[in-house]
């Protein structure tokens, strides 16, 4: 990693990967929200016409919570493309929780789609607490804060008289 003062970081591919992969799941949910707002009264007859139990307020819940979602999800992938610390313990958090309802739900459920989901899910967990904190490279990447070359921690140091 560069050391020189005011270097550019550079971004660990891990760490891209994982950011764009953010971005396209904002991008998604984003799309989601519009496409249930715009056919909004197409769905709801489709929903009755079915018999579905679905009213129309959690429908409207559904899409502000699409669209919560792709906020959110933007905010995180920038973040993570930044270097923020904090971004990634929040996704850390997230994928933790992830991992153990996938592993619940392998207990659990012992069926079908339900162990492929919990497998995969698993799976992709594992891949970015490593990513994010196993490896050296996103280490190099996420120590430093967004001045640059500043440390995470005071380097105060005391010398006795």
């Amino acid at each position: 990693m560069n050391t020189e003062p005011g270097a550019p970081r550079k971004r660990p591919a891990v760490v891209s990967f994982i950011g764009v992969i953010l971005y396209v799941q904002s991008f998604l949910a984003a799309v989601a929200a519009i496409s249930l707002l715009v056919w909004r009264n197409d769905i709801l007859d489709l929903l009755e016409q079915e018999g579905s139990p679905m009213s129309r307020g959690v429908f409207s819940g559904t899409i502000a919570g699409e669209a919560i979602t792709a906020v959110l999800l933007f905010v995180v992938a920038r973040g993570l493309m930044r270097g923020s610390n904090g971004m990634r313990l929040f996704v850390v958090i997230v994928q933790c929780l992830t991992m153990a309802l996938a592993f619940y739900i392998l207990i659990a459920h012992q069926v079908g789609g339900y162990v492929y989901r919990g497998v995969f899910s698993l799976f992709v967990g594992v891949f970015v607490v490593w990513a994010l904190y196993g490896n050296e490279e996103s280490a190099d990447f996420f120590e430093t804060d967004d001045q640059g070359d500043a440390p995470s921690m005071p380097t105060t140091v005391w010398t006795p008289k």
